[in-house]
């Protein structure tokens, strides 16, 4: 199953926009994804996994 940009957007609460020149110039900062023709589809395992890798505990152990 694969989420465009838009519903990509809608999950992180952030304008689509900010996800189409993130492809564009930034494309690391985003989960992997693929392009069809002009399209650009997430695949949603890839998107739950890179979510998973960006999660950080900022608890200080003592």
């Amino acid at each position: 199953m694969y989420i465009t940009t838009k519903q990509l957007a809608l999950r992180w609460g952030i304008s689509p926009s900010s996800i189409a020149s993130d492809v564009t110039r930034n494309p690391a900062k985003l989960p992997p994804f693929i392009r069809l023709g002009r399209a650009i589809r997430f695949p949603v395992a890839e998107v739950e996994a890179w979510e998973k890798q960006q999660l950080t505990n900022i608890q200080t152990s003592r």
